[in-house]
């Protein structure tokens, strides 16, 4: 919504008539924060090895096999547009379905030798080697989505779709790669990953969000940093509360 605070208004040319009627200046303003999100993405992507998505896309294809096979038949989805919406977020660590990304982690033995993964019990966080089997994941199913939803759809066991869908893959030779720096697991705290469940399953439920925010984050943050929080929390609430409504009025 439009703000009404007097330095927006000057910075916007209020007090200069001769900018007060340069439209494309509030519209690029509110679009900088979007495309410094979009640089930042483009600088965080660019730094994801090729070489090491190519080194553990086999692997990677085939745990996701599995998982898609556990995560369909654990929560009974038989219908074509849940298996669709399962597909599109079984490479997505912010996805329930793709949240497996985050428990493998990434070594290698030796200088020479090939990148392998090893999965972990717990949810670790996503950096560095959580982005590379990430890519590797979306570069398994590039373009194969519709043959993963036909073995879902026939009921096909995870064997059977590793050998259609990562057999070629993992007959592929791999490209040499330069040094790579082994990153340490750190394992995600439990309790947080049961809020944020609790948080998704709260939205779904009322339509209303939530955003969770770390101790450390609400320690750091001024006064004023907090009201200007507590407000917005108000107004997406409120927002939420009139859709509701309007969709109770019009059922």
């Amino acid at each position: 919504p439009p703000s009404s605070s007097p330095c927006l208004a000057r910075v916007c040319g209020a007090d200069h008539p001769g900018m007060a009627s340069s439209a494309p200046a509030p519209a690029l303003r509110r679009l900088a924060p979007l495309l410094l999100l979009l640089l930042l993405l483009a600088h965080r992507s660019s730094g994801v090895s090729k070489e090491a998505v190519e080194h553990v896309t086999c692997e990677v294809c085939e745990v996701a096999m599995e998982e898609a096979s556990a995560y369909v038949r654990e929560n009974s989805i038989n219908d074509e547009d849940g298996l669709n919406d399962m597909i599109e977020g079984l490479c997505s660590v912010k996805k329930k379905e793709g949240r497996w990304v985050a428990k493998l982690d990434i070594f290698r033995e030796d200088d020479d030798a090939q990148l392998t993964i090893s999965r972990q019990p717990d949810l670790g966080l996503c950096k560095q080697e959580c982005l590379v089997v990430q890519r590797a994941c979306q570069a398994a199913l590039k373009g194969k989505e519709e043959v993963l939803l036909s073995l879902l759809q026939g009921k096909k066991s995870s064997k059977e779709m590793k050998n259609k869908l990562c057999k070629k893959l993992c007959a592929k030779a791999v490209p040499k790669l330069g040094k790579w720096k082994d990153e340490l697991f750190e394992a995600r705290d439990t309790k947080e990953v049961e809020t944020e469940d609790m948080i998704e399953k709260m939205k779904a439920e009322t339509g209303m969000g939530m955003k969770m925010y770390k101790r450390e984050d609400l320690l750091s943050m001024s006064e004023g940093d907090m009201e200007v929080m507590a407000a917005k929390e108000a107004f997406s609430s409120e927002r939420a509360a009139a859709r509701m409504a309007a969709r109770e009025e019009e059922m």
